[in-house]
């Protein structure tokens, strides 16, 4: 491939660095760069053949000036940059964030077809497996004896629901600990932070929808369902 490819990558554990910690996932991390090798190739080559960490690309495009358009996420993301190519994706909008992007302002470019690794495949499953299990065994409950009707997400990595004018995701996270993210049409930040105990305030972050409010950032389940329970007496007082 001639010309360079833009892409999009999620780091996470392989199975090997699972059977040391089996509750452990990647946190919600993205790396976007560029190569000019085909993405199946450019995976491989994050991949290593020692390295304990699978990265997975998620998708690619050629046909643009890929550069240029990595100078460009990379400007509207640094104040979510981790390290060098590397962007915190806690609300995990990113990758739709830039397809939209791209479609709307590069119309031109062409998607690449990418086929993960089977190390990769089996890692994600693998941690896919664990997170499911993780919300059906932990969360569930909690939401059940509260009365709050939910959803699990298609993937079993997070679960949402929805208290009085809040709209609310619960996903798993690193360490089994878990984040909670809040968004509202009609309720403030400050009336956010005041209603859930433990949330700050998000970050400014072009990719996230306007309507969030506040979250729970990487706590034990036990202090999330606290504040949830807070609200929720609150609201029924």
């Amino acid at each position: 491939m001639s010309q360079n490819t833009l892409y999009i990558a999620e780091p996470i554990f392989s199975e090997k660095l699972q059977k040391f910690d089996g509750e452990s996932s990647f946190p919600p991390i993205k790396k976007i760069g560029i190569t000019t090798d085909h993405p199946e190739r450019r995976e491989k080559e994050l991949l290593g053949t020692v390295s304990p960490v699978k990265v997975s690309i998620i998708k690619a495009w050629t046909n643009v000036d890929a550069r240029k358009i990595e100078s460009m996420l990379h400007t509207i993301l640094d104040n979510t940059r981790l390290d060098g190519e590397y962007f915190w994706d806690g609300n995990e909008t990113l990758i739709d964030a830039v397809t939209d992007f791209i479609q709307s302002y590069h119309p031109e470019a062409e998607e690449v077809p990418v086929t993960d690794d089977s190390d990769v495949v089996a890692a994600t499953q693998a941690v896919k497996k664990k997170n499911s299990q993780r919300i059906y065994t932990e969360v569930v409950p909690n939401l059940e004896e509260m009365e709050i009707k939910y959803s699990i997400t298609k993937n079993g990595k997070a679960i949402t629901f929805k208290v009085g004018e809040y709209y609310l995701k619960l996903s798993g996270r690193t360490g089994g600990k878990y984040t909670l993210t809040i968004w509202s049409k009609t309720k403030s930040t400050e009336q956010a932070l005041i209603d859930f105990t433990e949330s700050q305030e998000c970050s400014a972050n072009s990719t996230d929808d306007s309507s969030r409010k506040a979250r729970i950032p990487m706590s034990e389940l036990s202090v999330i369902i606290k504040s949830i329970q807070h609200f929720v007496g609150n609201k029924s007082a």
